[in-house]
């Protein structure tokens, strides 16, 4: 043992501090994936209130995503980077600006409910993939470092639901807040701005979310979050603003779009990332979102009505392509889904 070293060890024990040695993030979240049933959905954190994907984990089990080989780490075998940048290619010819909008696993953002002991610095970042797609010619909105900047803010507020798998209310505000003030640049956006449009104060909502089973949801309490509702103002009231075909904006993606928009099982009505972007925006979107299957189910629905509808994207500036990170390690991604069909 070299001298610096051992005086400070020594130095330790006769403090009677306890040397703690923070676990390398990855190792941390493989220690819980084999710690749990390989069948369950979810796993209990650290934090005992705190529920993390599976799925989730395991795609942040596959690290760095920039220096792996995507085609083999992908579960079904597919490298997501070609299907995305033709894509973005297909819809440039259209005169439509794709932006891509991942959302970052739960435990990249919050490491230390998973494993208090998990060394935060550790945590592989999805930045370098990013610079890999941005090079390919793809805008990527890195939430990433959004997320990390919110959290080292005095307030501290709760950017996931601790019982359920999507992000929390006030992420949708946030990143609905960004994704605006890139799309106001637009000045074709701009002028379909609108008014009429509201944000109530603030609520709890009280919930379990689509971690738990129906024993945890016996045992467990419910969550409480802040939600604030908004959309179309009626009086003292808002209500739901729909899809609008008209709109220059599509947005498309996986569930992340329908919590807390969708209620039943999404969890509320009118305080999802959608509502809260109109409100942003002024003026309605057009939504393709579907619950999992983010990497090609809307893309494929996409498709089909450009079948019904040639002009589909006539009016078109900007897609927002919004869907959880997990995707590029679990998405099937196939390269063969067109912008547009085209009518032989």
């Amino acid at each position: 043992m070299k001298p610096l070293a051992a005086f400070v060890l020594a130095a330790a024990m006769m403090a009677g501090t306890p040397l703690v040695h923070a676990q390398d993030f990855t190792e941390a979240v493989k220690s819980a994936l084999s710690g749990s049933q390989a069948t369950n959905l979810s796993v209990q954190g650290a934090d005992k209130g705190w529920f993390f994907l599976r799925k989730e984990l395991e795609h942040l089990a596959n690290g760095d995503l920039a220096a792996a080989d995507m085609a083999k780490v992908n579960k079904e075998g597919t490298d997501p980077l070609p299907a995305i940048t033709k894509y973005a290619q297909e819809l440039k010819a259209l005169g439509v600006e794709l932006l891509l909008v991942p959302v970052p696993p739960k435990a990249a953002i919050y490491p230390e409910k998973l494993n208090a002991g998990a060394d935060a610095k550790s945590v592989p970042s999805l930045v370098p993939y990013y610079e890999k797609l941005k090079a390919a010619g793809v805008e990527v909105l890195d939430l990433e470092t959004v997320f990390k900047a919110e959290r080292a803010k005095a307030d501290g507020k709760q950017l996931y639901c601790a019982t359920d798998s999507h992000w929390s209310p006030y992420a949708c505000q946030v990143v609905a807040k960004l994704v605006a003030e890139k799309l106001k640049a637009n000045p074709a956006i701009a002028q379909a701005a609108g008014s009429g449009f509201a944000t109530l104060p603030v609520q709890d909502l009280e919930f379990h979310g689509d971690l738990l089973t129906d024993a945890q949801r016996a045992s467990v309490p419910k969550e409480k979050l802040p939600m604030q509702r908004a959309g179309k103002s009626a009086g003292a009231d808002v209500t739901t603003v729909e899809s609008d075909p008209a709109s220059p904006v599509l947005v498309l993606g996986d569930s992340h779009l329908q919590v807390f928009r969708r209620g039943g099982a999404m969890l509320a009505q009118q305080g999802g990332f959608v509502d809260h972007l109109q409100v942003e925006l002024g003026s309605a979107v057009e939504e393709f979102s579907m619950q999992a299957g983010g990497a090609d189910g809307p893309r494929r629905e996409i498709a089909r009505a450009t079948v019904k509808n040639p002009d589909f994207w006539a009016k078109k500036k900007v897609a927002l392509w919004v869907f959880t990170a997990r995707e590029f390690s679990f998405g099937k991604w196939n390269q063969a889904i067109p912008a547009k069909v085209q009518k032989k």
